[in-house]
This record gives C-alpha cells, structure tokens and sequence, in this order.
C-alpha cells in the first residue's frame, strides 16, 4: 500500500506541475493580447439652439427633467415649473415658492482620465433670462415685481440622473442625502443675498466645488450685467484641462455666441479632477426660496474633449488570427499548440483514472464480501437566489459591455451599470474602481466572506445580493435590480 501511495503522489504532482506551467504559459499570453495603443481624443458635442419639439425631436430623450421643471411654451427648459395653482386660484403664486428642479443631458459624459486623473477640456455657452412671477397670473412674469429675485440658476456637473438639491439658497445642487462622497461642481448665477453662505451682494456669479459655499465669487455689476432685470443673457465657460485653468464670459445675448466679451469676470488656475468622476452628467438647477422667479434656458451648447489610451491587440495576436483565417480551408500539418496541451492533459487524466481503476480493483478483492456499501450522498440543489460566482463575459454581455446607455451611477468606490442576465433576470452591476481596491489593500478571502454573510441577511431595507465576479483585475457585484428605486 506505501507503493500505491507513493505512486499517486507522484501522479498528482506532475499533474500539479503541469497545470501550473499551462496557466503560466497562458497568462503569459492573455497578457500580449491588448496592449496601450496610441493617446486619443475622446470628445462629445451637444447643440440645441431652442428646445422646441419640432426642432429637436429627440429633445425629451436628450433632456431629463427632474422636479419641478418643464419644456415652456416658448420653447425653453423653465424651472419651476408654473403649472396651474391648487383649487384653480389663479392668483396664487405661493406653489412656486420653495421649488427645485434640474434639467441634465440624459447620457454620461466622459471628463476625467481615470489611469492619469487628468480632467477633461470643456467649454459651453448658454443663454438664460429669469422673471419674477407676476402676483396677477403665474403664467405672466414681471422683470420689474416688488417680489424680488429668488434664488438663482447653476450649470451643473453632477454624478448622477436622478439627484434633486434642496430648494432657496441651496439652488437645487445639494440636499441633506448628499454623502461626502457626492462631487457636484457648479457655476452660480445667484439673485439672493444670502450672508451666510458668504454672498457678497444679490447679483453675482459664483463657483461651487462640492459645496453651497463657493470657492469664488464675482459681482456681476462689474460686467453691466443684473441678472434678474429680465433681459436676456449669455454665459461663456471653458476649462483647459490641461492647464487646470477656467474661464468664464458674461453678457448680453445680443451679439454671436461664438464671440464672448474680451474681458472675463473669471480667468484663473482651478484644479476640477478631486470632484470628478469618469463619467459625470451635465446640465443646470435652480430653486427659489420664499420670493419666487422663473429660470429660462433658451438655448444650450456644450463640447468635451478628453484624452485616452486606444486599446489595441498585439502584432502575435494578428498575425495568429491571419494564420488561423488563412489556413481555415486546408489541413494544417502541424497541430497547434492548444490541441498539444489538450492531448497531454488527456493522457495524464488517462493515467490516473486508470490506476485509481486498477487499485480500487485490488481493494475489491481483499474486503470481505459482508462489507457494507454506503449509499452515495447526494448533492443538494442550491436554491435559486443564493448568490454565485459570475464570469467576467457573463457580466459584459448583461450590460453590453458596460455600455453608457446601462450606466445608472458613480462614486468614489466604482460605477454602477443595469444589466440582465440570459435568463431574463434584471440586475445591477456595481464595477468597484482600481483607485478604491488599491487604496483598501483588498484581500479575496474577505470580499468573498463578507459577500456571503451579505446575502443572508432579510430585509426590507437592503437591496439582495444576486453575486459577484472577481480576479486579478476586476471586483463586481450584482444586486438585485429595482426599477422604481432611487439612491
């Protein structure tokens, strides 16, 4: 018996031996397949001189409104929105008080390099006109209304679709959900004075960083311009990502929208790349507090352009798919390698099988004939929902390849996407970032762990685990999927 023993010791580790040397060798190949191709620009442009249906047909799949907020009769985005007053009181105007609402282009936008964190370059102009509400009707606005300004219009950039700030001085940007991880970068056009969010006057220009406070204000007086004279205006934007460098234009919208003022109220060196995402949303919010005013975005262009690595195979992976499709009609003379390692392998299983086969035999002889057989235990089915182990490509075909049109979010720890499984079943696929893993020190054993006392856990306010996907460069996990359900 020490024989046998020693022989199958000896099998199993050249099978051991063999096998590793298999998952070395191809490892080694997997590597070659793509490698960093050439640097590229990445970029996104939006156009939309008005926001009339019969001129953008698409405007309501391109714009995502939120709260209150709504396409005008005179075909602009209009928060908030002046819907009929409660109980058909046609002089009632206090429905329009403490509103917020936000209109964001309704796909994700590429700013930030995640392997580099370099910013994307950006620039956007949009024109804009507020009105103070009229006490006489809440459909006719007066520039000139003993109920003034309140409380402003923000170009926003935010994380997510589906956010709404807090209505009156906070603009719609934040709200008390807001976690520390929530990055929201906006450019104020503020018509309150509001001392203790450190405003300098009720007519000026701000720029917001993760913060109501703004890292800078500007007096738009300085410029001729009062925001809330009911006039329309004009603002100009552009960020150098290269540079980390922002400028910002005012004025009328009288003249062309390609030739801003030559002087800014705004020019200087802003690092953006701390509040921002890989993918982020772009767009405007505003609020008004106990004075009411309506926000008019009467046209909006907006153009990104960000730098990227091209991914691309490998010479050998080309030219092993030239020879392959080249030789797809003849007989090869020489297998290829995969069929080598196929065939060895085979053998070695062979192998063992055989002399398990003649041993057991061996066994057999010498047990008495009075022995007892045990039956076989059978494996128990697992239940449906328990979570398992999903594949990479399983997880790619479910959100089409981490498709943009999938994505639902992001934040400081990876991106979310919607996906659905080949058996019909809807999930999301929360994809954790390199920085978040890296900075953790991550270990598998305990992913794994608290993943599965995760599962166990009932209730109501927990969203189920469905499983999880993990190797050396990727770490997912899939929830169950609610489609009426908000962060």
């Amino acid at each position: 018996m020490g024989c046998c023993n020693h022989n199958y010791g000896f099998i199993w580790f050249i099978c051991l031996v063999f096998m590793e040397h298999t998952v070395i060798v191809h490892s080694g190949s997997d590597n070659k397949h793509r490698i960093h191709g050439p640097l590229v620009n990445v970029t996104k442009h939006l156009s939309f001189p008005d926001f009339s249906f019969s001129n953008n047909p698409r405007v309501l799949e391109d714009v995502k409104l939120l709260g209150s907020a709504k396409f005008s009769a005179s075909s602009a985005i209009q928060i908030p929105d002046d819907h009929d007053p409660p109980h058909g009181n046609g002089n009632d105007i206090d429905h329009l008080r403490h509103q917020a609402g936000r209109a964001l282009y309704s796909s994700p936008i590429r700013l930030l390099d995640p392997h580099t964190q370099s910013p994307a370059s950006f620039q956007t102009t949009f024109s804009f006109q507020f009105h103070n509400a009229s006490s006489s009707s809440s459909s006719n606005f007066s520039a000139n209304s003993s109920d003034h300004g309140g409380s402003g219009l923000t170009f926003i950039i935010v994380p997510d679709e589906f956010t709404i700030g807090r209505p009156g001085p906070w603009l719609g940007m934040l709200n008390d959900a807001c976690q520390d991880d929530y990055k929201a970068i906006a450019v104020e056009f503020d018509t309150r004075l509001n001392p203790e969010f450190g405003d300098p006057n009720d007519n000026h220009v701000g720029i917001n960083l993760g913060t109501i406070v703004s890292t800078k204000t500007i007096n738009a007086s300085d410029v001729g311009v009062f925001l809330d004279d009911g006039s329309v205006h004009r603002a100009w934007i552009g960020y150098d990502g290269s540079r980390r460098w922002m400028e910002i234009h005012l004025g009328s919208d009288g003249g062309s929208k390609d030739s801003p003022p030559s002087k800014p109220i705004f020019s200087g060196p802003l690092d953006l790349s701390p509040f921002l995402n890989e993918y982020m949303f772009v767009g405007f919010s505003a609020s008004t507090g106990n004075h009411t005013q309506i926000h008019s975005v009467l046209s909006w262009n907006f153009s990104s352009t960000s730098r990227a690595f091209l991914w691309m195979p490998s010479v050998e992976t080309c030219e092993s798919n030239i020879i392959v499709h080249g030789r797809a009609g003849t007989t090869s003379a020489e297998p290829p390698g995969t069929f080598l390692i196929f065939v060895a392998v085979l053998v070695l299983v062979l192998a063992v099988v055989l002399s398990l086969y003649y041993n057991s035999g061996r066994k057999s002889t010498e047990i008495s004939d009075t022995s007892i057989v045990l039956p076989e235990k059978k494996q128990r089915p697992r239940p449906p929902n328990k979570p398992r182990c999903f594949t990479i490509s399983e997880l790619s075909l479910a959100t089409l390849s981490f498709s943009e049109y999938e994505f639902l979010g992001s934040g400081s720890r990876g991106v979310y996407y919607r996906g659905k499984l080949l058996n019909g079943c809807q999930v999301a696929v929360k994809r954790f970032s390199f920085q978040f893993l890296h900075s953790q020190g991550f270990d598998r054993r305990r992913f794994l762990k608290e993943i599965k006392g995760i599962s166990r856990v009932r209730h109501p306010n927990l969203v189920p685990i469905r499983g999880w996907c993990q190797d050396q460069k990727e770490t997912m996990v899939v929830y169950e999927f609610f489609p009426q359900w908000e962060p």
